[in-house]
Formats: C-alpha cells, sequence, structure tokens
C-alpha cells in the first residue's frame, strides 16, 4: 500500500512526504522527480519549452510509475488532481490524503513557491487564488483530508498521515 500526498503548490506535500520516508519503511516517491530525471529539464523548463499540456502528459507517465510502486509514499504536483486517470491509478495502490491549508497559509508561501512552481512564477496573488478555488473539488476527490495550519512541523503530521494509513488498511 502506497501513502499519496495531494494538495495545492506550496501546501508541504514535498517536506511532510521526506518526514514520512523518514520515520517509517515507506520509500520516498516524488512525481516531479520523476519527470525531471526523464526529461533531463526542471519543471519550470518542461512548462516554458513544452507547455503545461505536454507536461501533464509526462506527468500521467510519471504517476503510473509511482502508483506501480510499493510502499511508497508518494509527493504529488499540485495539478495531478485535475485528471481523474491520476487519481485512479493511485487510489488502485494507495490511501490519497489531501493536504488542505487556508489561501492565507499559501499566501504566506508564494514568494518562495514561486522560484520552483511555474504556474506561480509570473501571477497576481488574484490569479493563484483563483486556481487555488477552483481546484478545491479536485482535491474533495482525495481520501483524507489533512488540515495544513502556519508552523506546525512536518514530522507530526507525518504521524498523523501514518496513523490514519494504518486504520484505513486494516
Amino acid at each position: 500500500m502506497n501513502i499519496v500526498l495531494t494538495g495545492f503548490m506550496a501546501s508541504g506535500k514535498t517536506e511532510i512526504s521526506k518526514a514520512i520516508a523518514d520515520i517509517s519503511k515507506y520509500t520516498l516517491v516524488d512525481t516531479d522527480d520523476i519527470i525531471v530525471n526523464k526529461m533531463n529539464m526542471t519543471v519550470n523548463e518542461i512548462f516554458e519549452k513544452y507547455g503545461e499540456e505536454y507536461f501533464r502528459k509526462v506527468e500521467r507517465e510519471a504517476v503510473l510509475e509511482a502508483a506501480a510502486m510499493d510502499d511508497a509514499v508518494i509527493a504529488t504536483g499540485g495539478g495531478v488532481v485535475l485528471d481523474a486517470k491520476n487519481i485512479d491509478a493511485l487510489r488502485k495502490t494507495g490511501i490519497i490524503f489531501n493536504l488542505s491549508p487556508s489561501f492565507s497559509v499559501i499566501k504566506e508561501r508564494i514568494e518562495e513557491a514561486r522560484k520552483t512552481r511555474p504556474l506561480m512564477a509570473n501571477e497576481s496573488v488574484q490569479k493563484i487564488e483563483q486556481r487555488f478555488n477552483d481546484r478545491k473539488k479536485f482535491y474533495d476527490n482525495c481520501d483524507c483530508k489533512i488540515k495544513v495550519i502556519s508552523g506546525r512541523a512536518p514530522k507530526s503530521y507525518a504521524l498523523e498521515i501514518l496513523k490514519t494509513a494504518e486504520e484505513k488498511s486494516n
């Protein structure tokens, strides 16, 4: 069984997945890392050179690869949930957790996030908030919601997720 983390950009998927891997048997897998290694380009470079549609195609392949693994904690890109096929593949082998911050938490993290996230790089806060709100219905299609707040340590989220995953798999 895998643990899958979904959530909006800058919701904490990478840090929390690392914390889960550090304290458990789960192997850390990040779909963006799979893409970067396969393409030998950064996510930003892929978006700039090929566009979002192409990126989503490569992302779907990365999701299928990650979903085929066993005992992995899978950190996904913020847009993975937009494709129902991604969710179906991930759900077959794992429990899907949505890291769910309020927009105020995302807003606090925007400046740092802009450096590595192409869909945040040149957008206004209002446009980012619109995307955040537009994606809520997709995040609601996950198995478990984890409220994300400022100042809480990734390890505490990791412990909560591991406990919930264990309960759900029994």
